[in-house]
């Protein structure tokens, strides 16, 4: 016979909304269990910025932060829109973001966050992929099979990204997702292997408006990347201009001539963003977060204070019994930053 756990909230995904959730949720005395899909080997090293903003959202310091981690001066950053470089953007940004931009590799960051969670007595596991017919939703109860445990909760939260089960089960009411989806590859280069600028935004690349970038995290790796935002149903990673940007890259004398980014890690995919539809059932039992609820910011192709954000917001909504917790517009401060 199957065993039950008893919770106050399920959370499915522990990446920074889930984990920041988890933590926060626990703060108010609840009793939380993550599912996480990832085991602890999880390699994800895309070059996410974290803002000054984000560390007291988290209740964190950088300097509690146990792994390498870059923080350049916001005002290192360059910017160009179609080969012109903003010049005006310094100012702005350093005003907006304090002062610094933290770059850690986000594998390693997003372990740190699941295990403050863990350590602030949350459970965790981890190594398990929930489908969302594995969530079922009876008598004010949601349940969610994990081997031959059943944990259940009368709160559910969805914080795995793209393809998050509890978005599909509870929201994916229409064939398409209601917003925009922003497809990225991000090739990640030894740094001895560029020479350039460290920290550059390249907006409407080719006047295209294509978003590239070189960026220069963690423990001194190069990510090289290029993303494109569009409301078509589907795009190809052609749209993204990707050998091209390494080519015009090439072409600056940033990088050998015989450079090949194909030999080094490279990863990327589909992320849905600026979703326009509410993402918390009528009764406030059931949230999306993160990227899951499509939270990205414009201004830089991210996700991640976002997701951080939502997280804490989520918390707080369930521990208040807040039905219309409004998370979204408690994002505004933060989300799609205009430079």
């Amino acid at each position: 016979m199957d065993s039950r756990r008893e919770h106050d909230v399920l959370i499915i995904g522990g990446g920074p909304a889930g984990s920041t959730c988890a933590r926060f949720a626990r703060k108010h005395g609840l009793k939380v269990a993550v599912i996480e899909r990832t085991g602890k080997c999880h390699v994800k090293r895309t070059s996410a910025g974290i803002f000054d903003h984000t560390w007291p959202a988290l209740e964190l310091s950088p300097h509690e932060y146990p792994y390498p981690m870059r923080s350049p001066n916001a005002s290192v950053f360059r910017t160009f829109n179609n080969g012109k470089e903003l010049t005006t953007m310094f100012k702005i940004v350093v005003d907006k973001l304090n002062r610094y931009v933290y770059l850690p590799n986000r594998d390693e960051f997003d372990n740190w966050l699941l295990s403050l969670a863990n350590q602030a007595g949350c459970i965790v596991i981890r190594d398990h992929a929930v489908r969302p017919e594995d969530i079922e939703f009876n008598n004010k109860q949601y349940a969610v099979r994990v081997g031959n445990e059943i944990h259940t909760a009368p709160f559910l939260v969805g914080a795995a990204g793209t393809f998050c089960p509890v978005y599909r089960r509870f929201f994916n009411n229409v064939n398409a997702w209601p917003g925009q989806r922003t497809l990225l590859t991000e090739a990640e280069v030894p740094e001895q292997e560029y020479c350039g600028p460290s920290y550059v935004s390249y907006f409407n690349f080719m006047g295209t408006g294509v978003f590239g970038w070189t960026y220069i995290i963690g423990d001194g790796r190069l990510h090289i990347g290029t993303a494109q935002l569009s409301r078509q149903p589907e795009l190809k990673k052609k749209d993204i201009l990707f050998d091209e940007f390494v080519d015009f890259i090439r072409s600056k004398g940033y990088l050998a001539r015989d450079f090949d980014p194909k030999q080094y890690h490279v990863s990327g995919g589909m992320i849905r963003a600026f979703a326009n539809r509410p993402m918390t059932t009528p009764d406030g039992s059931c949230h999306v977060i993160g990227d899951a609820a499509g939270l990205l910011q414009s201004d830089c192709y991210t996700g991640i204070t976002n997701a951080i954000y939502s997280g804490r917001y989520c918390a707080d909504a369930i521990a208040q019994a807040e039905t219309s917790p409004r998370i979204r517009k408690n994002l505004n401060r933060y989300w799609q930053l205009e430079c």
